[in-house]
């Protein structure tokens, strides 16, 4: 019997004011979520929830870990109180694997008000190997709301045959992979086609290396599914 393949979720990517004016020039099939970089946009302006209520679509509020590529040095505490502070307003909450112990009692609330949690591991050096993946897989005890999700450097084309093999290995869980770099363009393609739960578009300006448009990420998902 085969397995049939999820199609992935297409995430726009709000990481500066001028996505906010962007991003409502887009067609509804575009994109499916948008995450907001609240670390990006930190003390841009005091009217960003004003302006994420504009937006219609689920929302993932982010607040990356300085350690994970995370702008603005922000402190541990700081991002606490924004990941609070947006609580209300989103749907997803990515929270970076290094921090889900000291996170758990956000994540436990998350889980209390029906909201998802998007399980998160950025390398930007390499790919690890499959076996170090699959055991920070286990280590993290995957809920049912749950996403986990694996963002590493692709130098290579066997970067990209693990990451692959990693989502075909667990394909019971919800796992967003993708790739930056050398080959992260086609990673986001191969890897949505093979059953990557997420797949993240730039409206503006690129936010990750090997990331596409949303508008024509969409467009060649829809060629190609």
């Amino acid at each position: 019997m085969t397995t049939k393949i999820r199609q992935p979720l297409i995430v726009a990517v709000i990481g500066s004011l001028k996505d906010f004016g962007e991003i409502g020039k887009f067609s509804a099939d575009s994109f499916d979520i948008c995450e907001l970089r609240l670390d990006l946009l930190y003390g841009k302006s005091k009217n960003i929830e004003a302006l994420s209520r504009g937006i219609r679509s689920q929302k993932i509020a982010t607040v990356r870990d300085p350690g994970e590529g995370g702008a603005n040095a922000l402190p541990e505490t700081t991002r606490i109180e924004i990941f609070e502070q947006w609580l209300p307003h989103c749907d997803f909450l990515d929270i970076e694997l290094r921090n889900l112990g000291r996170y758990s009692g956000l994540v436990e609330r998350a889980a209390a008000e029906g909201k998802q949690v998007i399980v998160s591991f950025h390398d930007f050096r390499e790919t690890p190997q499959i076996e170090r993946l699959q055991e920070m897989l286990d280590s993290c005890g995957v809920r049912e709301n749950w996403i986990f999700k694996v963002a590493t450097k692709t130098s290579r084309w066997q970067d990209l045959e693990t990451l692959a093999q990693f989502i075909q290995r667990n394909a019971s869980v919800r796992i967003a992979a993708m790739g930056m770099g050398k080959f992260g363009k086609l990673s986001r393609l191969v890897l949505a086609r093979l059953g990557s739960a997420l797949v993240y578009g730039s409206i503006s300006d690129a936010v990750a290396p090997g990331i596409w448009p949303v508008t024509e990420l969409a467009r060649l998902l829809a060629e190609i599914s």
